[in-house]
């Protein structure tokens, strides 16, 4: 099953949407740092016989347009999704937006502000970004400003797609081989010297700016739509502290364990994660 290229937030950056097809609710997919859209395909090609899925590739990630001035900080992804949402089929909120780690991220921090466009949000291993206090925040930037001045260098290409999978499962060690292969399935490009990924070298470096768990926590209180949150054994969540405290916060939320599996749910167990949207609908 192909999914249909639409580009959005054309007045912006234009983005690619995938969208699946299906004539029931219509269900915003949105995925990780350095990951794509097309990873949740074996979510959205079965979910297509009960919503529409839509997967969204993030600035500089996939089918999605590179920046030529602006940044790929959270700010700008955060721009990006309000008019995403915005722009969302028949000029209504999406149904449920399904969104893990970075997406999580992003859509809890727009969520908080303008709830009534997310009236049920599917969490897979995301309760929100990284935490810094005052202190952490300057050294935070001190990063930022030695990536700045560093040389630009490009993602590694690859020989063969079972070495680039090799290489995601080396950077993720949770994940199987079937995981990987989720990933790595629409990641890559023919290049000149072999596989090349479908990334804009400049997501490379540190996010400028985190909140405080204090922020973190005020903004999940803010939030008023349903939430099922899928929290993966070896994921990152368990990993953080502040997790359960962040969750309690939202005010009407579901905790689903999901054990034996690593950060990179939908990849691992589309199974599950396409029963629970069947369930949230």
């Amino acid at each position: 099953m192909q999914s249909k290229i639409i580009k959005v937030n054309t007045r912006r950056l234009p983005l690619a949407l995938h969208d699946y097809g299906g004539d029931g609710p219509a269900v915003l997919f949105l995925h990780g740092f350095l990951d794509n859209g097309r990873s949740f395909e074996d979510v959205a090609i079965p979910a297509s016989s009960f919503c529409r899925p839509m997967c969204l590739d993030w600035r500089g990630h996939g089918e999605s347009d590179y920046i030529v001035d602006g940044s790929y900080h959270q700010l700008d992804h955060f721009k990006d999704l309000l008019n995403i949402m915005n722009e969302a089929p028949g000029g209504k909120p999406f149904d449920v937006v399904v969104a893990h780690s970075l997406g999580g991220t992003v859509a809890l921090w727009l969520a908080s502000v303008a709830p009534e466009l997310f009236p049920k949000l599917l969490l897979l291993d995301s309760l929100g970004g990284y935490a810094a206090d005052a202190k952490e925040q300057v050294k935070q930037f001190g990063r930022l400003v030695v990536h700045l001045q560093s040389e630009e260098r490009s993602f590694k290409s690859f020989s063969s797609r079972q070495s680039a999978e090799e290489r995601v499962r080396h950077n993720n060690p949770e994940l199987s081989a079937k995981g990987a292969e989720r990933i790595v399935r629409h990641y890559l490009k023919r290049g000149e010297s072999g596989f090349e990924v479908k990334l804009d070298p400049r997501l490379r470096g540190p996010n400028p700016f985190r909140f405080s768990e204090e922020v973190w926590q005020e903004m999940l209180s803010a939030i008023t739509g349903e939430a099922k949150v899928l929290v993966s054994e070896n994921g990152y969540v368990l990993r953080r502290p502040c997790s359960t405290e962040r969750f309690q916060c939202l005010q009407n939320a579901e905790w689903i364990d999901v054990p034996k599996v690593g950060h990179h749910i939908h990849a691992e167990v589309p199974d599950i994660v396409v029963r629970s949207l069947r369930e949230f609908l």
